[in-house]
């Protein structure tokens, strides 16, 4: 992951808004867990926050990471305001620097197709060392459907430098649901779906595609 890329693009605070809105399809996840069954949550690649923010808010034990310290700082500031205790780290998605067998849950929300295949299997085993077992994994990435697909510079089978992005310049994995399952060694997938439409990308209609993914370690 290009680390200057996202504490550039946090660093304007233009861009913040959206972010601190937590996706639907989580706070779903959240109502479907315990916090005295599965305390432990660890946000990989948490961005502002907004999601750490969601499950602490739910009584969870919520551990939160990044590359970038401009979006770490904010988490901190808004988890304070909210009286909220949320442990951070500044770092990369595969730094050794959390305890194996640790987490319940591990979210990886729009955070580890940042990359290439290799990099986006090697996150997947990551989080696979940090959970207990019977743990669950819940992260999303784009299909190949995607509209962003096929756009920038190729620089691997279904990866892209994506040059009309959010992030120009990062590079995207695009998977196939065969692809997922090959990837998801160790885990049971238990459930697996798109969510589809359209958004404003920079002026333009872009049709986007992601997979969501709810996985549990075997």
């Amino acid at each position: 992951m290009n680390t200057n890329v996202w504490e550039t693009y946090w660093d304007d605070q233009d861009n913040w808004d959206w972010w601190k809105k937590p996706a639907p399809e989580v706070f779903d996840l959240i109502r479907s867990l315990s916090p005295i069954e599965r305390p432990k949550v660890l946000d990989l690649g948490c961005g502002l926050g907004r999601h750490a923010i969601a499950f602490a808010l739910a009584r969870f034990s919520v551990t939160a990471t990044d590359v970038s310290p401009t979006a770490i700082q904010y988490l901190h500031e808004w988890a304070h305001s909210l009286h909220l205790s949320i442990e951070t780290q500044v770092c990369e998605v595969l730094a050794e620097t959390l305890p194996s067998e640790t987490f319940d849950v591990v979210l990886s929300y729009n955070v580890i197709y940042h990359g290439s295949r290799e990099l986006f299997a090697l996150a997947i085993q990551r989080v696979r060392k940090l959970l207990k077992r019977k743990g669950i994994f819940f992260f999303t990435c784009p299909s190949r459907q995607d509209g962003k697909y096929g756009f920038g510079e190729k620089v691997a089978p279904h990866t892209y430098r994506c040059t009309k992005s959010i992030t120009p310049g990062d590079i995207h994995y695009f998977a196939d649901e065969e692809d997922l399952t090959e990837l998801l060694v160790g885990f049971r997938t238990r459930a697996c779906w798109k969510s589809e439409g359209y958004w404003d990308n920079q002026g333009e209609e872009q049709f986007y595609s992601n997979w969501h993914i709810r996985a549990e370690k075997v």
